[in-house]
């Protein structure tokens, strides 16, 4: 396709000519958008902007508070469109966090299409959008896809978030390189589950567009209701689906493939955190015939670096391995002298990396880094990650660089701890943190109380002594964060204060 202006503005433009009446987007359980009406709706939106912005879009990016419903994305294409780009914001943030990260991105407006402004103490410029508007355009902003198309926030853990930009020629090559590695088609329908405001929703998004497909936003509650999750699957007819692992975790704890089963996913990826086999096999077990994907990435590259087919059996102690990269990048393993080796850090090149950090200049340098080797000349990205190339030539990665410490003179690969635990039938799921001022290995555990014991006896026939962990906490669950990863920051501060 050739891409007149923008390239998701082309795709939608041809898809609208092309297939009219398909449906692009829906919510479980409403209507949807035709190609036609969203396409008109994101020119409707396209006109508002303009008028307010007097033709030309500001270089400031625009703020997006987003739901999980269709006129979200209809605002969201709206600003690239119209020659923007923008920043999407949970509607539902507590204030303090929502003025936090408005003053990270400093944006020219904050959008809405709720009823109510999300954020009404920010005296950021607002502007409500009725999307249910439609026109038609002849003309539309010239878009050079070398500037920036949208910004996402990291989870600031660690301290204040950080907005990593993306390019819009970044994204478009690697939705094209993951639609033909995986064979996607127009037929299509995939489930959206990770939120608007989260970087890997953006394959969702896009590949929808790209290819003329449907996608089908699923309601956040169902994943905490595996039985509900799997009959939306099929109600929908869902052919792919994108998830962090742990969706597909609580699915397999409740075994409720025993009541009903997938019957239409030809594709399965999962991303964002560590898969556990055990898992993994009870969906194999009850899929034979559908493709399980490991994907790895971070939001500072567009898209994903790495993918790994699931092609072998795996024992349940071992580490999935994150394959090979995708023809956008380009891996290296850096040891410590930052020389290429068999094992180090995680450092990824290619067309996908991010503009950088939003205004702010020293964390971009430090993150993104100019190099030589014999065989590479150029720009790469330290990811943070350790890893390692396996027997098969696959690449793995092991754990954080921050989650491998040295404790009494061992070198300890936290990730190492937590392969073995999750290994244990009775251990639903796991984490293991290291607190640095109490000098102490924590693991925490979903599971019976009474298993204390249990869990350090098992451990202590798998590792060495010194790698056991000090501290054992049990919960009859684990917290998760609003994209359903652990939220480990969480359980180390709670642990902390009550250690005090």
């Amino acid at each position: 396709m050739e891409y007149e202006n923008d390239c998701w503005l082309s795709c939608l433009k041809h898809w609208e000519e092309v297939q009219p009446d398909k449906l692009v987007f829906k919510e479980n359980g409403k209507d949807g958008l035709t190609y036609r009406q969203f396409y008109r709706r994101v020119c409707s939106v396209v006109n508002s902007l303009l008028q307010v912005f007097q033709g030309k879009m500001p270089e400031e990016p625009i703020a997006v508070a987003v739901d999980r419903d269709v006129q979200s994305l209809v605002l969201l294409f709206g600003v690239c469109a119209a020659g923007g780009w923008y920043v999407p914001m949970d509607s539902v943030l507590p204030a303090d966090r929502a003025q936090l990260l408005l003053s990270v991105c400093s944006p020219a407006m904050l959008l809405y299409a709720t009823e109510k402004d999300p954020f009404p103490e920010s005296a950021v410029p607002k502007l409500f959008i009725d999307t249910a508007e439609e026109c038609s355009m002849n003309e539309f902003p010239t878009r050079d896809e070398a500037l920036p198309m949208f910004g996402i926030f990291t989870s600031g853990s660690t301290g204040i978030p950080k907005l990593v930009v993306k390019d819009g020629r970044g994204i478009r090559k690697f939705i094209e390189t993951y639609c033909s590695t995986f064979e996607l088609t127009s037929e299509e329908v995939f489930a959206n589950q990770i939120p608007f405001y989260f970087d890997a929703s953006t394959k969702d998004i896009f590949a929808t567009v790209y290819l003329g497909a449907t996608a089908v936003v699923f309601p956040q509650q169902v994943f905490s209701f595996p039985l509900h999750l799997v009959q939306m699957l099929n109600e929908e007819r869902i052919t792919t689906f994108v998830c962090v692992p742990s969706v597909l975790s609580i699915a397999a704890r409740f075994d409720v493939f025993s009541a009903v089963a997938p019957t239409t996913l030809n594709n399965v990826l999962f991303v964002g955190e560590r898969m556990p086999v055990r898992y993994l096999n009870y969906w194999r077990e009850a899929l034979p015939h559908t493709r399980f994907v490991n994907l790895y990435g971070s939001t500072e590259v567009a898209g994903n670096s790495c993918y790994y087919v699931i092609n072998r059996e795996f024992d349940e102690d071992e580490i999935l391995p994150i394959g090979q990269a995708f023809d956008t990048a380009q891996i290296f393993l850096l040891d410590e002298n930052d020389i290429p080796a068999l094992e180090g850090e995680i450092c990824v090149a290619g067309d996908g990396l991010a503009l950088g950090y939003y205004e702010d200049k020293e964390k971009t340098e430090a993150a993104f880094q100019s190099v030589c080797f014999e065989s590479f000349r150029g720009r790469i990205y330290r990811s943070g990650d350790y890893g390692r190339i396996n027997e098969h030539g696959e690449y793995i990665c092991v754990a954080r660089k921050d989650a491998q410490i040295k404790h009494m003179g061992h070198r300890i690969e936290l990730g190492d701890i937590e392969v073995c635990v999750s290994a244990l039938n009775y251990v639903e799921e796991c984490c293991c943190l290291y607190a640095g001022e109490a000098e102490k290995i924590v693991l925490f555990c979903a599971c019976a109380e009474e298993n204390r014991k249990r869990i350090r006896k098992d451990l202590s026939a798998k590792l060495p002594k010194y790698m056991l962990p000090h501290e054992y906490v049990c919960f009859p669950e684990l917290p998760h964060n609003r994209n359903g990863k652990l939220d480990r920051a969480g359980l180390l501060q709670e642990w902390i204060n009550n250690n005090r």
